[in-house]
């Protein structure tokens, strides 16, 4: 499903790396009438970079789709609207950076990156940080860190992690990582109190999860199951996938339980002589192991709103996707 704001955010990133109003869109979106299925794929608009007309085409779902099949795309939209197309997405894997680059096509991952060699245009930075080794993903316990703060703090709240980082497990020096490594992302401002660093948010929590939302990842790590019940009955275990999705939104719940545990509770788990299998098990409970806590939210059935969002964006399935839309929009109004 699109990212309504993925055009935004490529002409905004476009512009803070070119200079203000090099990339503009026009008012008239879609100049010709394009085939059918070319609309299903891409959210197509005509503008200009850096005065010359230019068509940018947002990836409307995050489904996988070949190299291959996107350059032939990209070459009838090129001859269709005959201006040079730029593909924009949310994010993508290394591989498929590499697909891309190799078949030079033109590219920008608002905030990440900006391949565009026709115009003598490759950079890969974090604007605030250049100095420091650039990072793909937050550590796990950043991301268990900034979700706890969606889910307890204020959006005008002045935050220090240390006091949250016991909570979750962590040391002090995790804290310090995690203050790193959201400043470095550009998601808070730092502020300095005497020895102790605070950060400060600048924008909504809505804003926040869109600006961090390239930087997260799943918190799944494998899935094992078990036809042993007691798992379910674990100390801080968390329904998770389809099965929280579907007690948190409209979707009809799935006939096998998913639970979520860390691999210390699943080492627990095995020392009370609860057995776990590698394949799927038709009568079992699918367990899955996560990277963080899946308890951020206490006193809750299921694991969070934002992680299980996380946990589950991938999956090719409408319904799953529709539910995901209902759950983010549950969660962020």
């Amino acid at each position: 499903m699109l990212n309504t704001q993925l055009p935004q955010h490529a002409v905004r990133y476009l512009n803070q790396v070119l200079g203000d109003n090099a990339m503009h869109l026009a008012d008239n979106a879609t100049t010709v009438e394009l085939p059918y299925f070319l609309q299903t794929i891409y959210e197509v608009s005509a503008g200009s970079l850096l005065g010359n007309a230019v068509t940018l085409a947002c990836r409307k779902d995050s489904q996988p789709l070949a190299a291959q099949h996107i350059q032939q795309h990209l070459k009838q939209l090129r001859e269709l609207l005959r201006a040079p197309v730029i593909l924009a997405l949310p994010d993508m894997s290394p591989g498929e950076r590499k697909q891309l680059i190799q078949r030079d096509i033109a590219f920008v991952v608002p905030d990440r990156q900006l391949f565009a060699p026709q115009w003598g245009m490759v950079l890969s930075e974090r604007f605030d940080m250049a100095h420091r080794q650039s990072q793909e993903t937050a550590s796990p316990a950043t991301q268990a860190l900034l979700i706890w703060f969606l889910n307890q703090y204020p959006s005008n709240e002045i935050w220090h992690p240390f006091e949250n980082a016991a909570a979750l497990g962590y040391a002090g020096m995790t804290a310090t990582r995690a203050i790193r490594e959201l400043q470095q992302f550009d998601l808070f401002e730092v502020q300095v109190r005497g020895r102790a660093k605070f950060l400060k948010l600048t924008c909504t929590h809505r804003e926040l999860w869109e600006k961090a939302k390239p930087y997260l990842r799943t918190p799944v790590q494998k899935r094992v199951w078990t036809y042993d019940k007691r798992i379910l009955e674990v100390s801080d275990a968390r329904l998770a996938g389809e099965t929280a999705l579907a007690k948190l939104t409209m979707l009809n719940e799935p006939p096998q339980p998913v639970i979520a545990l860390t691999n210390e509770q699943v080492q627990t788990a095995k020392q009370l002589g609860i057995f776990f299998e590698p394949k799927a098990l038709a009568d079992g409970v699918a367990v899955e192991v996560w990277r963080y806590l899946p308890s951020i939210k206490p006193n809750e059935k299921t694991a969070d709103s934002l992680s299980l969002w996380l946990s589950l964006k991938d999956k090719p399935d409408d319904r799953i996707q529709l539910a995901l839309d209902e759950l983010e929009e549950k969660f962020l109004w």
